[in-house]
């Protein structure tokens, strides 16, 4: 849930001579919990609802959240903690080692804990006040329009709109009004009956590259930078008429006349117009230096808010583990569990305490190595590589080689498989499928486990290694102790390859003229990124080899048939792809895994599950296949490549045959080409044989 506050908007910014280093300048200290705790039940904090994945994902910590009559954001995580201190239990946390890893490595080694959001009880409809808070929030913009008159004014002046929110058991219905508004028109002749309007949120932001966001400075933008002669504090309008060049909105100034529109904002000259950015986030309340120059962003634009999150599956580990290895699995434990041990001989009693809380097993391994990874995990030792927690922030190889591991080998997961999270089995390989696949799991129980580790506006974040500085804090001095987390329980089937027929494939694509097109399209697009990444990374780090295209596009071809075998929506069916050449440090890998992960029921109706059967999966595979040889765009899609100036990164794909929803692809449709699946008829500079071309022809298709 999203509890209401409020926030002055016209905070000095910090000095632009406080150094890069300095602490943030806080603004005037909110109270969420203010009306709850003054027992006034006229204003009723919670304003709505939130569902822990959009936490994650879509409306988390920093974005817009669009109520029916305003717009929240949510805070930053020190705001979280009053929420957690209000509760008679600690927080829940869940454990997944190799996950707090990974978010160690983007955040620092202060993280300790993945924490689940904290959930509104049931009851608090039921309850005459707000007892029992979600997720704080602030009205952000604070700047309202009222929908009868155009009145423009700010929720902090008091004087504009009131805010009213009376019903417990309609949150939804809190909004600002404008108190006997008599409505609007040209040249004001027209009155009519006064009546209360609503007011909506003003459109208008501004934001830059470093995830700031701001008010639009409408009064400095109307005075063009000069305070107005005739009221310090003066009233404003905002107008809107349409015209062939979409809408045309102006700003007035009550007290003097001066107006201005709002299209000196939107053209190519517009950053001479708009103001330096003040180094704003408004999630927490405060200023940080910033040099950026300031963007015109719309309320609910798309490039507003860009999540950054990591997630893992709940695997077994591997039974021999060494003690920086183990570390972070003892580092993820409560701090209580942590604080009552005392010394080596304390490791049976670590052993009890961390079965109880989550993390099994420990059992077997050493009380010597036990106890060195203790030491490591509370800072009692320093010999720990800080060099592993970069590799594990640049290479995505960190989450997916350990699940490889285990899903590719069945002593492992035979061995862990009926316990709570995971529990797998594996499959014949039908007759017509070989000898190019050479495994088959069904995954019966499945936890997938998602952190949230920060935001970017403007340009995506490219989750690994990017610009940090890029990436928006979600506590006021940098350091969280812990972020929010949730987990989602599935089904899943994962399919594995032969790696010779693989590799050798993978050998004749990259001697190919469509090859190095590809390479130079990727390029071009690292380098036209916003982020800084470009100039600092050579762009082919970051390019998957010939054997990800292919599967990656198999994936695609199978979530597509799958959604009509399986009872699930495709937009409910993920990839993960393991699809790597090997080096002195990690074996190869050719697989995939097709899941569902969700946090209701539908992540277990079992019907994915049943399609590993192999008459099933042969169908499906053979039927995907053959949809894969059609494309209503071809030739043109099977004829597609980059080419000179062109920068997109597909080949012979489209919507009509291979895209997919963004919840489904781990690579927002990028890197997928039919033509190194089957083999198609295409320009041969563009023609590639295809790594599954022979499972259609044993088929006859």
């Amino acid at each position: 849930m999203t509890a209401l506050s409020e926030d002055p908007t016209d905070v000095a910014p910090p000095s632009p001579d406080v150094p890069e280093a300095a602490v943030a300048t806080v603004e005037q200290e909110l109270d969420p919990l203010a009306d709850v705790e003054a027992n006034k039940p006229k204003n009723r904090a919670k304003v709505g609802a939130v569902r822990p994945s959009a936490l994650l994902y879509t409306q988390g910590i920093g974005s817009t959240v669009d109520l029916p009559h305003l717009s929240v954001m949510p805070h930053g995580l020190d705001d979280w903690e009053r929420i957690y201190r209000r509760r008679p239990t600690p927080p829940e946390t869940i454990v997944e080692p190799r996950l707090l890893q990974v978010v160690q490595a983007h955040l620092g080694k202060t993280v300790h804990e993945l924490r689940k959001p904290p959930w509104a009880s049931a009851e608090i409809g039921q309850k005459d006040s707000a007892t029992d808070l979600g997720i704080p929030g602030r009205v952000f913009p604070q700047w309202l329009r009222c929908t009868g008159c155009g009145l423009l004014g700010q929720v902090s002046d008091g004087a504009s709109f009131e805010y009213r929110n009376t019903n417990p058991f309609r949150p939804d219905q809190a909004e600002f009004l404008h108190l006997r508004c008599t409505g609007w028109s040209e040249g004001g002749a027209v009155k009519r009956k006064p009546r209360d309007r609503t007011a909506v949120p003003a459109r208008y932001l501004v934001a830059c590259q470093k995830g700031h966001l701001d008010e639009f400075p409408y009064v400095a933008w109307v005075h063009r930078g000069a305070a107005c002669p005739s009221a310090p504090r003066p009233r404003l309008r905002m107008q809107e008429w349409k015209s062939n060049l979409g809408p045309d909105v102006r700003i007035t100034c009550q007290a003097c006349k001066a107006d201005r529109g709002m299209l000196d904002a939107t053209t190519r000259a517009a950053a001479a117009n708009l103001p330096r950015c003040r180094g704003r986030h408004p999630h927490l309340d405060a200023f940080f230096p910033c040099k950026e120059q300031g963007r015109l962003m719309l309320l609910g634009a798309a490039n507003q808010w860009f999540s950054n999150t990591v997630s893992a599956l709940s695997l077994p580990r591997e039974d021999e583990a060494s003690a920086s290895e183990l570390a972070p699995a003892i580092g993820s434990l409560p701090k209580k569990v942590l604080q009552a041990i005392h010394g080596p001989e304390g490791m049976d009693s670590l052993k009890l305490l961390a079965g109880v809380n989550g993390l099994s097993g420990l059992d077997d391994v050493d009380n010597a190595v036990l106890w060195e990874a203790f030491q490591l995990a509370t800072g009692q030792s320093t010999t720990a590589d800080d060099s592993e927690q970069a590799a594990a922030r640049r290479d995505p190889r960190t989450l997916l080689a350990p699940e490889w591991t285990v899903l590719s080998d069945p002593s492992k997961f035979t061995k862990y498989s009926g316990s709570p999270d995971f529990k797998a089995a594996s499959r014949d390989v039908a007759a017509e499928l070989e000898p190019l696949v050479t495994g088959v799991v069904a995954v019966e129980r499945l936890k997938k486990v998602n952190a949230f580790i920060g935001f970017t506006r403007i340009d995506a974040f490219d989750r690994i290694d990017d610009a940090s500085d890029r990436v928006a804090p979600l506590t006021r001095n940098g350091l969280p102790a812990w972020v929010p987390a949730t987990e989602d329980r599935g089904e899943g089937i994962f399919i594995q390859f032969d790696e010779a027929r693989v590799a050798s494939w993978e050998a004749d694509v990259l001697d190919r003229p469509v090859w190095q097109r590809y390479r130079a399209a990727h390029r071009l697009n690292f380098r036209r990124r916003t982020s800084k990444t470009a100039a600092e990374i050579h762009p082919d780090g970051r390019f998957p080899s010939p054997r990800y295209w292919a599967i990656h596009t198999l994936s695609h071809l199978l979530i597509r048939e799958m959604a009509m075998s399986s009872g699930y929506g495709s937009a409910s069916l993920t990839e993960r792809i393991f699809a790597w050449p090997g080096n002195d440090d990690v074996p190869p890998a050719a697989g995939l895994l097709v899941s569902t992960t969700s946090s209701d029921s539908e992540g277990t109706l079992g019907g994915l599950v049943e399609l590993a059967k192999p008459g099933k999966l042969q169908k499906v595979v053979l039927d995907a296949l053959r949809r894969g040889t059609r494309c209503s765009s071809d030739p043109i899609c099977s004829h597609r490549a980059p080419r000179g100036k062109e920068d997109f990164l597909h080949g012979g794909a489209c919507h009509f045959c291979l895209f997919v929803s963004e919840t489904s692809c781990e690579r927002t449709n990028r890197f997928l080409d039919r033509r190194m699946v089957l083999d198609l008829v295409a320009d041969p500079s563009t023609w590639t044989p295809g790594l599954f071309a022979s499972l259609c022809e044993e088929d006859g298709g």
